[in-house]
């Protein structure tokens, strides 16, 4: 066993036994999604976990498993796992990252926990799940006592480190619990007790794999291949095996439950693998072989399924599970809505969606609840691609792509790991998609090349130009087929001045003139342009005609930022986007020419009495400094000072700042003094109301 293992076991053999060899050896809460749970066998010999549940009671359930019947608020199930004599199992946060040193055996959602959720371990051989005499361990906390915050908690001995009375703690058992702040366990050296240890650190034996054959068609059949297991260390007993496939759509192990005799290294376990059949065209895939056993780490093989020539009409393209932008374009970003799947018609005609289903991993079969329904008369003409969104709106989407939102409310795409597939109206899978931990990376995965290639990254991928997705596009932002039609804008000049300016703007489409067209107009910095459209963002073309006309009207902001470029679109459903940039000239912005903040006080340290009227206050001190560095005297009078939540300050009739002067606004008080020649004001609001941990303090011209 490793140094850490030996002197943990050491430790343990001093103490009172727990029930179970099987205990919390260790407790780590850090930052944002950094926590972790080690799990420890003292016992000499490696112990399954089939059984065992890790639970978590969160808040003010936090102590509620002290009661027979408890329901806990999540519950990882450890079937598949083991821990090697002595040995330890690491379970970590998905999206764990530090200690940097720490590489988990499971990622589980359940390891989410705060410093008031108590963390609860039990063995369903004993009772079950919220029995208090199915515990195996805990580590328990308080919802108000929030007693595990920032900090981590280690094994001193085995004795038991709980017990069912109300308001106990970890802290209650100095003698079984040790504690040390996560910065020591961050740069902790794997001797020391407080190190994160996992199973392959501590494991002495493996297993390896070889397979009779690397390759199968996935119309084979039956009993298609041998699989050799290899043990090391000693062969005195039998050894029972887990044999198992990791993606049993292409490949399944017929006897998954094996042994390797008692004086035997190895054994060939013959034709146990079976080719799945599926009825869509998906290339060769690659499935690993996996053996198990309980502290042994595990060994593998990699095994090709090869397509039997299937053809299916349609192609999944690009799914995003992992929303980080506005992928619907309706002004908003929302984790839910903007998740996607984009699908293309492949089939050389136009097809009828009408009763095709969409499911995810939580309805993998047709026939239970799906994700999303196409309603009758959907139908995607060839070489075209549909999109479906989890919500959201899609009138902002143009294109010659079709745009769909989920009936149920959502597709339910988890960012580490799902399977999309696609049905017909009769039920027949006819495209699927699995993806991994991939799938949580903020942008989509997308076939690369275009329709034929494997799925990366969309940021990664050979004509995506850095782009985290591309909804109804091709990942360079081409069409995927021909739109009804064209949208484009003219503009009467290439710029306007902020003060007062305009341009006449013209939008064109081509194609069928029959009907009347809605276009959605968007300009991509509000702060610096709007149209006089109603409402605000919708031109239509009458029937019959080719254009419309409309201004676009600049706004005047009220501080100096050189001339802004402005994009404008023109979108319609069917038709290619036009597009449109002008410049928004700057005028100067006078009064911010000539002041400047030069000093700001949200925070007055205790005690300080910056006003100087004799009253320290942690309101009445706060303060704004400007300075006029405009050359000549500028009157303020009317002016106007916001901080984030509203205006706080309305500056009096006669407040004249000489060049060079500088202007303080307190938040009230009574402030006495010169302050070195400055005029002195206090909040026409009677505060400022400046938030310590971050705001914003702005000066505007009068009415705001």
């Amino acid at each position: 066993m490793n140094s850490r293992a030996a002197l943990l076991a050491a430790l343990l053999c001093t103490s009172a036994s727990a029930p179970a060899d099987v205990l919390i050896s260790q407790y780590y809460e850090g930052s944002s999604y950094n926590k972790w749970i080690e799990l420890s066998n003292t016992g000499s010999t490696a112990v399954s976990l089939a059984g065992y549940r890790l639970t978590r009671f969160f808040n003010a359930t936090a102590e509620n498993w002290k009661f027979d019947g408890a329901s806990p608020g999540f519950t990882q199930d450890l079937d598949a796992l083991s821990i090697p004599a002595n040995g330890f199992l690491l379970i970590a946060h998905a999206s764990a990252a530090v200690p940097a040193y720490a590489v988990p055996d499971l990622s589980s959602g359940v390891i989410n926990f705060n410093g008031n959720d108590s963390m609860v371990l039990y063995d369903t051989a004993l009772g079950n799940v919220g029995d208090t005499a199915a515990i195996a361990d805990a580590i328990s906390f308080t919802e108000s006592g929030n007693e595990g915050a920032n900090k981590s908690f280690y094994r001193l001995s085995n004795a038991i480190g709980f017990n069912t009375t109300l308001g106990s703690t970890v802290l209650d058992f100095p003698a079984v619990w040790g504690g040390k702040s996560n910065a020591e366990v961050d740069g902790a050296d794997p001797s020391d007790p407080w190190h994160l240890s996992n199973f392959a650190s501590t494991a002495t034996d493996e297993l390896t794999v070889a397979l009779s054959t690397n390759s199968i068609a996935e119309d084979g059949g039956t009993a298609l291949v041998d699989v050799t297991v290899t043990r090391t260390g000693s062969t005195a007993v039998a050894l029972d095996i887990t044999v198992s496939s990791s993606d049993e759509s292409e490949a399944v192990v017929a006897v998954a439950n094996q042994q390797i005799p008692a004086g035997q290294a190895s054994e060939t376990f013959t034709m146990i693998i079976d080719a799945v059949d599926d009825p869509f065209a998906d290339g060769t895939q690659i499935v690993t072989i996996m053996a198990s056993a309980a502290g042994f780490t595990s060994g593998s093989a990699e095994l090709s399924v090869t397509d039997d020539g299937d053809v299916s009409p349609i192609v999944i393209n690009e799914v995003l599970a992992d929303p980080v932008g506005d992928a619907n374009n309706d002004g908003s970003t929302n984790s839910l809505e903007d998740e996607f799947v984009e699908i293309v018609n492949v089939s050389g005609a136009d097809l009828d969606l009408g009763g095709w289903e969409i499911h995810d991993g939580s309805s993998p079969q047709f026939g239970v609840a799906p994700r999303h329904i196409f309603f009758a008369g959907t139908i995607l003409p060839d070489g075209c691609a549909i999109v479906v969104f989890g919500g959201g709106l899609t009138d902002a989407l143009g294109g010659s792509s079709l745009y769909r939102v989920a009936l149920t409310g959502t597709l339910g795409l988890n960012n580490v790991g799902d399977t999309v597939t696609i049905f017909t109206a009769s039920g027949t899978a006819v495209a699927e998609f699995a993806y991994g931990a991939e799938g949580g990376n903020n942008e989509s995965l997308t076939r690369d090349p275009d329709l034929t290639g494997s799925f990366v990254g969309h940021t990664v991928a050979s004509t995506g130009g850095g782009a985290v997705f591309s909804p109804g596009t091709l990942a360079d932002g081409s069409l995927f087929c021909l739109a009804d039609g064209d949208l484009s804008i003219t503009l009467s000049g290439p710029n306007m001045n902020e003060n007062g300016g305009s341009l006449t703007a013209t939008i064109t489409r081509t194609g069928d003139l029959t009907d009347q067209l809605d276009v959605v107009v968007r300009i991509d910095d509000a702060s610096e342009a709007e149209t006089d459209l109603t409402p605000p963002d919708l031109a239509t073309i009458p029937a019959g005609q080719s254009s419309v006309v409309f201004t676009i009207n600049a706004i005047d902001d009220v501080a100096p930022d050189g001339t802004q470029t402005v994009t404008i679109s023109a979108i319609a459903s069917g038709y290619a986007t036009g597009l449109a940039s002008f410049d928004v000239l700057d005028d100067g912005d006078g009064v911010f020419d000539a002041f400047v903040f030069n000093e700001v006080l949200s925070d007055p340290p205790p005690g300080s009495d910056p006003n100087r009227d004799g009253t320290p206050s942690t309101t009445q001190d706060e303060f704004v400094e400007l300075i006029n560095v405009s050359g000549v005297p500028f009157d303020l009078s009317g002016y106007e000072l916001y901080d984030g939540f509203g205006q706080r300050h309305v500056f009096p009739s006669g407040s004249v700042v000489a060049d060079g002067q500088a202007i303080v606004i307190f938040g009230g008080g009574a402030p006495n003094g010169t302050f070195g020649g400055s005029v002195v004001q206090t909040a026409s609001s009677g505060a400022l109301g400046l938030n310590n941990s971050g705001d914003s303090v702005t000066l505007t011209p009068p009415g705001g």
